[in-house]
């Protein structure tokens, strides 16, 4: 298919805002992280109202704020992944992408949204192994433009594409496409519900939702003030407000009408000596994993202090790496606790339709 035109993000006329918050404003990172700070006052406060209008644009700088980052350390997949005895981290992502598409029976033909596509990682991968036509659904021009990137040099510009849009507000007609994906964006989403209403519009009867994302395990406990702590960390350094169990994200999913086929936490299905949080504790030592590693976060977050003191890098670049290490050892103290999973998946069918062989 053709790459779809880049859609300007609709806003709400008089959207209650201290000031404004665009998605794709640009400017300096001290910018964008006090955009992104914000959102922490702002769940705070239960401004839920504003929330719902603000909060999709205050995530969207928050990516741009750690999205080169999350390049140094990750690629270009940004997801966690079951991982298999001896399995690296890109092995097992790439195992874990191409597992989608077949779980959905992607193929030449299939028009498929990637809900919340990052720089592209996982389109690139399953639509090089299915064929399909996968649009990427970003509110972040700058991933976006990464993601562009991406398609050329796989040569997939002529079948896939992006859209610059809210997936909780996405211009497309209804039943638009025949399947959709998401890995671990959202959790992003101020209103869950209208979330996922939204991608239940935008599947034709019959089509499929393989929803991978990040929950609260059942064994959460609301009145145990370590846990507490661990989540609120969790949820400030990663900006994933108001995360849900796993119980309370299928209720919903099927609440909006969604027949669900399957349900799992994938992380349970990580080999005992390679969990999940492996590649953050420092246990996965190789060139590539330093961005990762507890000793590569402590040397980036100094050294980018260092150089932002020097005005070699911008202002606000020590304070980033300072909130993603804060991001990553709660990541980790939530995994060893159990008390969370980045990998909870929900295979879904619109109802109607023909069913997929």
């Amino acid at each position: 298919m053709a790459e779809p035109a880049r859609i300007d993000v609709h806003r709400t006329e008089g959207a209650p805002h201290r000031r404004p918050v665009s998605a794709n404003s640009g400017g300096d990172l001290r910018e964008a992280l006090d955009d992104f700070l914000e959102l922490k006052e702002m769940v705070a406060a239960r401004e839920g109202d504003r929330a719902l209008h603000d909060q999709p644009q205050m995530v969207s700088r928050f990516y741009d704020v750690v999205t080169k980052f999350y390049e140094y350390g990750w690629g270009q997949s940004f997801h966690f992944s079951p991982r298999r005895s001896g399995e690296g981290l890109l092995a097992a992502q790439r195992r874990h992408e191409t597992g989608v598409g077949e779980l959905l029976a992607l193929g030449p033909g299939s028009r498929v949204a990637d809900i919340g596509c990052g720089v592209a990682g996982p389109l690139v991968t399953i639509a090089k192994a299915t064929g399909a036509s996968i649009t990427g659904i970003n509110l972040n021009a700058y991933q976006i433009a990464r993601g562009q990137r991406s398609l050329r040099r796989a040569g997939l510009h002529e079948t896939c594409g992006f859209l610059l849009a809210s997936y909780m507000d996405v211009p497309l007609d209804d039943g638009y496409f025949d399947a959709a994906y998401s890995f671990e964006s959202t959790c992003h989403a101020p209103d869950k519900a209208l979330c996922f209403e939204e991608l239940y519009r935008l599947l034709r009867p019959g089509g499929e939702l393989a929803l991978i994302d990040w929950c609260l395990t059942e064994d959460f406990d609301e009145h145990d003030p370590v846990h507490r702590d661990i989540r609120d960390r969790l949820e400030f350094g990663n900006a994933t407000p108001n995360l849900l169990t796993t119980s309370s994200q299928l209720d919903l999913v099927r609440a909006v009408g969604f027949e669900i086929l399957s349900s799992c936490d994938q992380a349970l299905e990580c080999d005992p000596d390679t969990p999940w949080y492996r590649s953050l504790q420092g246990r996965d030592l190789s060139l590539a994993s330093l961005g990762r590693i507890p000793a590569g976060r402590w040397f980036t977050a100094r050294a980018t202090s260092l150089l932002e003191l020097l005005r070699i890098a911008p202002a606000g670049t020590g304070e980033a790496a300072r909130i993603l290490n804060v991001a990553a050892d709660s990541l980790v103290e939530a995994g060893v606790a159990g008390i969370f999973t980045p990998s909870f998946l929900i295979h879904a069918r619109k109802p109607g339709g023909s069913v997929s062989s």
